[in-house]
C-alpha cells in the first residue's frame, strides 16, 4: 500500500507550509530498479500521478 503524507514544513510571516511524502513499498522500487538518490520527475497525466525516473545526463 501506498500512502500520502502532509508534514509541516516551516513557517514564514505568520503562513505554514507543507510538504507532501509519498511512502512507497520496497519491493516496488526493486521491481523498478530504482536505487537510493536517483532523480525522479513527477508530473500529471489524465488526472494521475506518474513518476518517471529522469534521465541522466551524459557527458
Amino acid at each position: 500500500m501506498v500512502k500520502l503524507q502532509k508534514r509541516f514544513a516551516y513557517k514564514y510571516k505568520d503562513k505554514e507550509y507543507f510538504k507532501h511524502i509519498i511512502t512507497i513499498p520496497d519491493e516496488i522500487i526493486e521491481q523498478l530498479g530504482w536505487k537510493e538518490g536517483i532523480e525522479i520527475e513527477p508530473k500529471v497525466e489524465n488526472n494521475e500521478l506518474v513518476f518517471t525516473r529522469q534521465k541522466q545526463k551524459e557527458n
